[in-house]
């Protein structure tokens, strides 16, 4: 369970990839969130509130089994004032972009990497050694080494799919807004490509 840095949106973001979880059964009561987070019974209602007027989810608390469960299907509320409807799009947006990315887990990427260098040494040696490593070997080498099943996500593609709306700008605050709540998101120079990385053993 993550823990907040203190700043509303990070902090409200984390709780909403918490509590989304409900949709799949999971568990979590106010008093377990509060600790989480370090908050208190009003801020998680607030942020809860925050969190459901966006659009998001709505839950709402289960007192006779003391955990929260999914409520009436969340609507964003537009009349509201403007400085509070730019925070409850951006949640919305952040929000959707957390579950909806292609994510790459750790394990994958350092699969493939250990691969990669593995052929990489493979192609040294074949210069230096062909007689112990074929060079005509290559490519079934290549298919032995590397993963495969890898590939890496066209983020950006998959963000203006989302939001087509949106400009470069906001993009790339929404990916740094996704950092400062913990979300692993970051450009790659070495692949040339944006990388969402989830350790999924966490």
């Amino acid at each position: 369970m993550a823990k907040s840095d203190g700043l509303k949106m990070a902090r409200q973001l984390q709780i909403y990839d918490l509590v989304a979880g409900v949709r799949n059964g999971a568990v979590y009561s106010p008093i377990e969130i509060m600790a989480a987070f370090g908050i208190t019974r009003r801020m998680l209602q607030r942020d809860l509130k925050d969190i459901r007027d966006s659009g998001l989810i709505s839950v709402v608390y289960d007192k006779a089994e003391d955990k929260y469960v999914l409520g009436i299907e969340a609507v964003t509320d537009e009349e509201i004032p403007p400085r509070r409807k730019q925070h409850l799009e951006r949640l919305f947006r952040i929000g959707t972009l957390i579950h909806s990315l292609s994510r790459t887990s750790s394990e994958e990427l350092e699969r493939y990497e250990f691969g990669k260098k593995e052929f990489e040494e493979y192609l040294e040696l074949s210069k230096s050694d062909p007689e112990n490593y074929p060079p005509e070997e290559t490519d079934d080498m290549r298919e032995f080494y590397i993963p495969q099943d890898f590939e890496f996500y066209d983020l950006k593609a998959e963000y203006y799919a989302l939001f087509p709306d949106s400009n470069e700008r906001t993009r790339q605050r929404d990916f740094e807004e996704m950092n400062r709540a913990g979300f692993d998101i970051y450009y790659s120079r070495k692949y040339k490509s944006f990388i969402f990385e989830y350790d999924y053993g966490i």
